[in-house]
């Protein structure tokens, strides 16, 4: 066989191939571990908002309780005074094998304002929030407990 009608036959199985695979969803490999109510369960405090370090005077503290599906969460974000909302979530894994977290806040204030992909890095230290809606992303790390607030 000639070279150039080689690479021709080639070039036409690598067509055939790609074609394929059009309209195919692409898998999510998850790098970290399984999100779920044990694993998230505990005292969390975020450090990064957008791969940028959180402001020393700024916090955002949440705590999971993986029996109840509870979560408390107190911030400062956006003013100089702590609010405290507390509430459910639930973790639900998606078709892609992505770990979703959603909320609802108590007294009747709403759902939370997105739906988050979670990934959680080994051993439970880390995890980072993705917004399904927006480009933000936050980065919570496990911390003992939540730190008193004046």
């Amino acid at each position: 066989m000639r070279p150039r009608r080689v690479i021709m036959l080639a070039l036409a199985a690598l067509a055939l191939l790609a074609s394929c695979n059009r309209g195919a969803t692409p898998a999510v490999v998850n790098p970290g571990m399984d999100v779920t109510y044990s694993t998230i369960d505990g005292c969390w405090e975020l450090i990064a908002w957008n791969g940028e370090p959180i402001e020393e005077s700024t916090y955002c503290y949440i705590e999971f309780n993986r029996t109840e599906q509870r979560f408390e969460m107190w911030d400062n974000i956006g003013s100089m005074y702590a609010d405290k909302h507390s509430g459910s979530f639930t973790i639900e894994k998606n078709e892609y094998g992505e770990f979703i977290l959603t909320g609802t806040y108590d007294y009747g204030v709403g759902a939370w304002s997105d739906t988050y992909r979670v990934t959680m890095y080994t051993p439970g230290e880390e995890m980072r929030w993705e917004s399904t809606s927006t480009s933000d992303t936050y980065t919570y790390a496990r911390i003992e407990e939540i730190p008193e607030l004046n």
